[in-house]
């Protein structure tokens, strides 16, 4: 039977060499040969050995000077050493060897049982000493651990204790009751944290709800008072960001850009503004603002959707049926525009007012998935805005939509143009921040959520600012949509990493356990 086990041969004569090596290869040993003590060093040093048969009388280096070395190396003082000798000539050196440490001696002249004699007690010590020694670590490392649950909540995981659990002594058991103890204590803090999250999610989210719909009201007023869609939007986010890049200057939070990023706001400003703002803008000149706020509900469906496809989201039975609810919902919403006697074919009003929360709802996923979240929301608002401006003006041009904002009651709109547009700028600025910080902190679906709020806000809104109302179909048309976004809803965003990991990324670097805690490299020999 071959052992794994493996011996390094070192002695100056090549033909003790040979002839330990096919001694060793007999009794099934795997040996390597060093001519010299330096030779012998070296490959201790590269490679891994059990055992070492190592000759006294050696010329420049002797055996010794390469035990001395051995002793003072903490990775090589554990192996081993046989001293091979001629006895009568060498005895002396013998005795001064095993007080060195040399655990046995050989002579040059043995015999093959007393090889297989020496090599196995030698071994079988060793075997023992690194079992112990492995014993000892598992010990310090359990120590290590217990003063972590101690001070610290921390992922069972990262206790790195998972290979002693498996053991079937004690000191095991003491591993599993660690891993335990750190699981039901990770769990109740992660649920904590995730409770405490969810309160201050739905928080912004109401409030960014309230803001929002209050700027579908605005939309309806400015779009009276002006019939500019380009020129109003333009207007706004100049008005935006001029706002949002002096808030984040003054914190000192304004962001270095890269081509790529460059490109990401482009993308935002099309669907944030060309697509959806400047499509409520032009709506709101035909459709009630109740019609719009409850047509925008459709966001969180349109978000779910494209979510599922990408597989950001899990498109379980119940979310498909809300989904499916969702749409019946929004039909009636379109079809309860046929009630509107103020204008002719309504409801094609109400399709293309589609365009809105489709617009909103890609630029959610666009935000989740390309903006850093170490850049500042305001900041990340501001240049959207900025690229909207530089958007707009051809439009404004092509359109001939340009006008000067004036509080003179002869100039276009008069003071309810300007105070819509400056109030509708300034919601823009401190509501689409919020969601920004919404998005990071509670994901694409649970933001999108905000349409529901924007949509009874708005609805309230314009029943308390306009004096509107809405027919009973677009009410029950209402009801199909809550309960289709209840259905919907977002899905759970616990919190995937413990206190310390997240502490750590939030500086940008790695996560790590105390230094005490990092278990030391053990090469088996």
């Amino acid at each position: 039977m071959v052992s794994t086990e493996r011996i390094l041969v070192v002695d100056d004569k090549e033909v003790h060499r040979k002839k330990m090596s096919l001694a060793l290869a007999n009794l099934g040993y795997e040996s390597d040969t060093a001519e010299s003590g330096a030779d012998g060093l070296l490959k201790l040093k590269s490679h891994s050995y059990d055992l070492v048969l190592l000759d006294i009388l050696m010329p420049v280096m002797d055996g010794f000077e390469v035990m001395e070395f051995m002793k003072d190396d903490p990775n090589l003082r554990d192996i081993p050493v046989i001293v091979i000798s001629a006895l009568d000539r060498e005895m002396d050196s013998v005795v001064k060897a095993i007080e060195f440490g040399a655990q046995d001696f050989l002579p040059k002249n043995f015999d093959p049982v007393l090889l297989q004699a020496r090599l196995t007690s030698s071994l079988e010590r060793k075997r023992n000493r690194d079992r112990e020694l492995e014993h000892l670590r598992q010990v310090e490392r359990l120590t290590d651990a217990a003063a972590i649950l101690e001070n610290q909540v921390v992922d069972p995981q990262r206790l790195q204790i998972a290979d002693i659990s498996e053991r079937p002594d004690a000191l095991g058991q003491l591993a599993r009751v660690f891993t335990s103890m750190a699981s039901q204590v990770f769990e109740r803090e992660k649920r904590l944290r995730q409770q405490i999250r969810t309160l201050r999610s739905t928080g912004i989210l109401f409030a960014v709800g309230l803001v929002s719909g209050l700027g579908v009201v605005l939309s309806r007023i400015a779009a009276e008072a002006a019939e500019h869609p380009f020129g109003i939007a333009l207007w706004i986010n100049l008005i935006v960001a001029g706002i949002s890049l002096s808030f984040a200057t003054f914190r000192g939070n304004f962001p270095k850009l890269d081509r790529s990023m460059i490109w990401v706001f482009i993308v935002w400003a099309f669907l944030s503004t060309i697509i959806a703002e400047v499509t409520i803008l032009w709506v709101a000149q035909e459709l009630p603002a109740s019609i719009i706020a409850l047509i925008l509900v459709s966001e969180g469906f349109i978000v779910f959707a494209i979510a599922s496809l990408i597989k950001i989201e899990q498109a379980t039975m119940r979310r498909l049926a809300g989904f499916i609810v969702g749409l019946v919902g929004v039909a009636l919403a379109i079809f309860s525009t046929s009630e509107s006697a103020a204008i002719s074919t309504p409801w094609m009003w109400a399709l293309v007012a589609l365009l809105a929360p489709l617009g909103y709802a890609l630029r959610t996923l666009l935000v989740t998935v390309k903006i850093p979240h170490d850049m500042d929301p305001f900041a990340a608002n501001g240049l959207c805005a900025a690229t909207a401006c530089i958007m707009l003006i051809p439009f404004v041009i092509l359109f001939d939509d340009f006008f000067m904002l004036s509080l003179n009651k002869d100039s276009p709109g008069g003071t309810s143009l300007v105070l819509a547009i400056f109030l509708f700028a300034i919601i823009s600025a401190v509501g689409v921040a919020m969601r920004v910080s919404l998005i990071r902190s509670a994901g694409a679906v649970f933001a999108s959520q905000t349409s529901f709020v924007v949509t009874f806000a708005g609805i309230g809104w314009s029943i308390i600012l306009l004096g509107e109302s809405l027919p009973v179909i677009a009410w029950f048309a209402l009801g199909l949509l809550v309960t289709g976004l209840l259905l919907v809803g977002p899905k759970d965003e616990a919190e995937e990493n413990d206190p310390i990991a997240l502490k750590s990324h939030s500086k940008n670097k790695p996560a790590e356990l105390p230094a005490n805690i990092k278990t030391a490299t053990h090469s088996s020999r």
